[in-house]
């Protein structure tokens, strides 16, 4: 039984770490895509809606939403690790088979998914912004607090430096400044877990509900069931009737 246990508490603690891991990977990578979508679908959108009159404006405007399809095709793959299961794909609106090129090129401005994506694409930045800031400084504060031992006596050597506990008012020796960044490192490192388990579903809900389909299609289906009979039908005859009116 106690090697039951333990082997149970390995395994948990194998599982946080590992979660831990996964989020913060989310988390840090996300925000070079948060920028960079940002940078890319703003200006392009912008352009396009600013010449909307003209027909190079609805082109430039189907050619943000195309852009923002790609990141979004990114997004899904990213937060499947983070939701346990990928967020389905949706079915774009395409052009007929045979349509000229005015109407390929604005069919993406009539298919509501890519204006979704189009604004996760935009809007996601200041969430991803500050989920980045809080994960890199809740990772300084934890590791550096843990490993103050290390490197504390040479910030203590230097003349005028003042350390946080003695700004708060605790002191300013060796001995005080090494326990009281454990304790806050500890402290961030108990919480670390948690944090960024809150931060990452944040970011991976927020981009399921603007990247989900209303209605996901399954690969290899040819859409929603249709009835057999798409009209009402007129009850047939009484073969009995039939027969009398002859």
């Amino acid at each position: 039984m106690p090697a039951a246990r333990a082997l149970r508490s390995v395994a948990g603690m194998s599982n946080i770490i590992r979660r831990a891991g996964a989020d913060t990977r989310y988390l840090i990578t996300g925000f070079p895509l948060a920028v960079v979508s940002f940078c890319l679908l703003v200006p392009v959108f912008a352009a396009g809606l600013g010449t909307a009159v003209i027909v190079g404006g609805l082109f430039a405007l189907g050619l943000a939403l195309i852009i923002a399809r790609g990141f979004a095709a990114v997004e899904r793959q990213a937060s499947a690790e983070v939701l346990a299961r990928p967020i389905d794909a949706p079915r774009y609106r395409r052009p007929p088979e045979g349509a000229g090129w005015f109407r390929a090129g604005i069919t993406p401005l009539t298919c509501g998914q890519s204006w979704m994506d189009l604004g996760h694409g935009i809007l996601r930045l200041p969430l991803a912004v500050a989920s980045f800031a809080i994960t890199v400084s809740w990772w300084a504060v934890a590791i550096g607090g843990l490993l103050y031992p290390a490197y504390g006596w040479a910030l203590h050597r230097i003349p005028g430096n003042q350390g946080l506990p003695e700004l708060l008012g605790h002191g300013g020796d060796l001995r005080t400044g090494i326990a009281f960044h454990l304790v806050l490192g500890a402290l961030f490192a108990l919480l670390l877990p948690v944090v960024l388990r809150f931060l990452a579903q944040l970011n991976a809900g927020f981009a399921k509900a603007f990247l989900s389909p209303v209605a996901p299609v399954r690969p290899g289906s040819a859409g929603p069931p249709h009835p057999p009979y798409p009209y009402p039908q007129a009850p047939s005859a009484d073969p009995a009737s039939a027969y009398a009116m002859r």
